[in-house]
């Protein structure tokens, strides 16, 4: 449905010695997983792995403008008008 944007969770697993960690879709598509050794180092990486797979979702806008007519650069920083 292309007029809805995607949901992703969070999900933290103890596995043995290590936390596992997974960013899925609601359906349970795996798309960032990973491990760690303590459970506030595996959160930190969900959520970092949630932010910037946000930041670089597809349904952003990848042209940002000003009403003034000045844009942005990659970096989000205004750019003067050419």
């Amino acid at each position: 449905m292309p007029d809805q944007f995607p949901v992703f969770e969070e999900l933290l697993k103890k596995r043995r010695r290590t936390w596992r960690w997974r960013v899925c879709t609601t359906e349970g598509d795996v798309v960032m997983q990973g491990s760690e050794s303590s459970r506030p180092a595996a959160k930190y990486k969900a959520d970092r792995a949630l932010f910037l797979l946000l930041l670089w979702a597809p349904y952003r806008s990848t042209r940002l403008s000003n009403p003034d007519g000045t844009g942005y650069d990659r970096s989000g920083r205004t750019r003067s008008p050419s």
